[in-house]
C-alpha cells in the first residue's frame, strides 16, 4: 500500500544559497546541517494534503468558539492573562480587531486524524520559507507537482481588506529571523497598495495627544508587531494602549489563542474530538484518565522551550530551558511522522479565516526546537 507521506531525496540546486538569499532568506543555516533543507523534501498525496487543510479549518473554528466561551465565562485565570490585560483582550475580541495570520502545529503520521499540538496565532515565524522559498524550490525542481501554498496571494488580498493606508512593521531588531519575517510581510502589504515602514520595537513612542509614534515621531496608523503580547504586557507603553489597541496587529484577542492554556479549554469544550489530544491543567487529571505518555508544556514559549516528554512519570527528553515559574499544561503525546532520523511537525497557515499553506519542520529530537530544519513539500497524484 502506498504511503500518504514520504521523505524523498533530490539533487540540490547548484546555486540554491544565492537563490534563497535573493528571495529574502538571509539566514538559511549554520554548520554542517543547514536550516533550509535543499537535498530532501516531503511528498504528500492530494488526500493527505486535503486532510491537513481540512483539519486546520475545523480547528480554527473550534478555537474561535473557545475564545467566545473564555470571554463569556471569564476564564482569564485559566490562561494566566494578567489582570491589567483582561479588559484589553475582552474589548479587542468583542470589537473583532483585525488579524492577519497564524500557524497551527499539527502532529500526524499519516494514519487516523491529525492532532493539534498548539496554535501559533500571535507571532508565527518561518513564513517566508513557507510562502516564497519552498514555492521557488518547487518551480525549479518539480514544476509538474503541486503544493499546498497560496500564502503570498492570500496575504496581499488580506492587506487590501484593511482600510488604513499605511502600516508600520516592528520587531526586536537584533533578531535576524524576525527582521526577515517583517520585511516579507511589509512587501506583501506594499503589493496591496499600502505605505510601509520598518522599525525596532524600542522606537515605539507615545505623543502628548495620545498617539503611538515611530522613531521619527510620526503617528502610527497601524502597526504589525512581531512581538508576543505577553512581552507587550511588560513594556512601559502597555498601560497607554487603551483606545489605541485596534492599531496593533496581531490583535490583543490573540492572547487567548497563542497560549497553551487554550489546550485544556478546547478539550473541555470538545471532549473526545478527533482533532484534539486530551489536555489538562494538572498531571493528576491526566493520569487519572490512564494516559501514560504525555507532554508538559509551559503556557508561553517559542521553539520548544520548556517542553518535556514524560513516559510513566519519567522525563524522556526536554526542550531548551524555558522561563521558570510558568503554569504548565499536560497533553497526551501525539504521534509524529518520522523518517530519515527526523520527527516532523506540520505547520498549517491561516490567513484571516482560511487555511492557505502547509509547511513542515523536522528535528532529530521529538521536541521541535530552534535547531529544527525546514523541509519543502510537493503534492503528487
Amino acid at each position: 500500500m502506498k504511503s500518504s507521506i514520504r521523505l524523498a531525496a533530490n539533487a540540490p540546486r547548484p546555486d540554491w544559497q544565492q537563490r534563497v538569499e535573493e528571495a529574502g532568506l538571509i539566514w538559511h543555516g549554520a554548520g554542517a546541517v543547514p536550516y533550509w533543507t535543499e537535498d530532501q523534501h516531503l511528498v504528500l498525496t492530494l488526500q493527505a494534503a486535503e486532510t491537513l487543510e481540512d483539519a486546520a479549518s475545523e480547528l480554527h473554528a473550534l478555537c474561535l468558539e473557545a475564545c467566545e466561551a473564555i470571554v463569556q465565562r471569564g476564564w482569564w485565570d485559566r490562561l494566566a492573562i494578567p489582570e491589567e490585560a483582561v479588559g484589553l483582550v475582552q474589548t479587542s475580541w468583542m470589537a473583532s480587531d483585525f488579524p492577519i495570520y497564524g500557524r497551527f502545529d499539527l502532529a500526524w503520521d499519516g494514519s487516523g486524524q491529525p492532532k493539534l499540538l498548539e496554535y501559533n496565532a500571535d507571532t508565527p515565524t518561518s513564513l517566508l520559507e513557507a510562502s516564497v522559498i519552498q514555492w521557488q524550490w518547487l518551480e525549479a525542481t518539480a514544476p509538474e507537482s503541486d503544493q499546498l501554498n497560496s500564502i503570498h496571494e492570500a496575504l496581499v488580498e488580506r492587506w487590501k481588506t484593511m482600510p488604513e493606508a499605511s502600516v508600520h512593521f516592528a520587531c526586536a531588531w537584533e533578531n535576524l529571523e524576525d527582521r526577515q519575517t517583517i520585511a516579507y510581510l511589509a512587501e506583501t502589504a506594499e503589493q496591496a497598495g499600502k505605505t510601509v515602514e520598518l522599525m525596532d520595537m524600542s522606537e515605539i513612542g507615545f505623543s502628548e495627544d495620545g498617539r503611538f509614534t515611530d522613531g521619527n515621531e510620526q503617528a502610527i496608523e497601524k502597526i504589525f508587531k512581531l512581538y508576543p503580547w505577553e512581552w507587550m504586557a511588560q513594556e512601559p507603553f502597555f498601560a497607554e494602549i487603551g483606545q489605541e489597541r485596534s492599531r496593533f496587529i496581531e490583535p490583543a484577542w490573540k492572547m487567548m489563542l497563542s497560549n497553551k492554556g487554550l489546550l485544556p479549554i478546547l478539550w473541555e469544550l470538545n471532549p473526545g474530538h478527533p482533532l484534539l489530544l486530551p489536555a489538562y491543567r494538572s498531571r493528576e487529571e491526566l493520569t487519572a484518565q490512564g494516559i501514560t505518555f504525555w507532554a508538559e508544556k509551559p503556557f508561553f514559549g517559542r521553539e520548544g522551550a520548556g517542553i518535556s516528554l514524560v513516559d510513566r512519570g519519567k522525563p524522556l527528553v526536554s526542550g531548551a530551558a524555558g522561563h521558570p515559574g510558568q503554569p504548565l499544561v499536560y497533553q497526551k503525546h501525539g504521534p509524529l511522522f518520522t523518517a530519515g532520523g527526523q520527527h516532523f511537525v506540520w505547520g498549517l497557515w491561516m490567513i484571516g479565516d482560511e487555511c492557505r499553506g502547509l509547511s513542515a519542520r523536522g528535528d532529530s529530537s521529538p521536541i521541535t526546537g530552534n535547531l529544527s530544519r525546514f523541509f519543502p513539500h510537493r503534492i503528487e497524484g
